[in-house]
């Protein structure tokens, strides 16, 4: 009897030693989990691996903020002269008349139509340090009252007066008053080019005037499709300029 009763305290204290020694074991591994501000880290994880794939350079709770989008556009005010300076290349809107038909842009043997048109003529100076090429930049208007997916009916997917770019914008071609071409110019630092201009079709199902298109309402957008800067754009309300 005496024997089974050593017995019995001996399992015990065996069984309390090792419940004393697992505890001993957890409570050192919780430690070494945390690091030395008492931050947790994953199993297997160190300070060190937690800075190279985060950036953050401490605990894994500083995770890396989305970078904060940089500025796309800009806006000037609006009125006849007013300007706008995008990628290096200074825009200025000398007028935008509102014609009642192409006959500004059509040469001989083509068809004069009648219609609802937009006029804007630019002057365009090279204000970097460096040749600007004008074949990197997208002309385009904005304006609430322009349907842009009814101008591959008329013009096709390629229209030089308007083609679509988004629910309420259009593209246009930038033109040369002296030949009508593309002015797809490289432009010398210092370098000013006049006389050129882009042309719009508002209404391109009708030949009556788009109520829903305002001056005050539209603006023109330069957009930088290539290059430096690209995806950058300027924006100049055509409100103030006479038809």
């Amino acid at each position: 009897m005496k024997k089974n009763f050593v017995r019995l305290n001996l399992v015990l204290f065996i069984m309390l030693m090792a419940v004393f020694m697992l505890a001993s074991c957890n409570g050192g591994q919780s430690a070494s989990q945390g690091s030395e501000d008492g931050v947790k880290l994953p199993p297997g994880t160190t300070e060190e691996m937690v800075s190279q794939t985060t950036g953050s350079g401490g605990a894994l709770a500083a995770q890396p903020q989305p970078e904060t989008p940089k500025q796309t556009s800009s806006s000037t005010s609006s009125g006849p002269g007013s300007a706008a300076d995008l990628a290096g290349v200074h825009f200025t809107i000398v007028k935008a008349t509102r014609p009642n038909s192409n006959a500004d842009v059509i040469s001989g043997g083509q068809r004069e139509v009648p219609g609802d048109y937009l006029e804007v003529e630019l002057s365009v100076g090279n204000v970097w340090d460096d040749l600007i090429d004008l074949s990197e930049y997208s002309f385009r208007i904005w304006s609430p009252g322009i349907a842009a997916d009814q101008y591959e009916d008329y013009y096709g997917p390629a229209g030089a007066f308007g083609t679509y770019v988004s629910e309420s914008m259009i593209s246009a071609v930038l033109l040369d008053y002296s030949n009508l071409k593309p002015a797809a110019y490289k432009l010398k630092v210092g370098e000013t080019v006049d006389q050129i201009f882009l042309f719009f079709d508002l209404n391109p199902k009708n030949v009556a005037r788009n109520q829903t298109v305002t001056k005050e309402g539209t603006n023109l957008v330069i957009h930088k499709q290539h290059g430096h800067d690209a995806g950058e754009e300027a924006e100049i309300n055509l409100a103030g300029y006479a038809d």
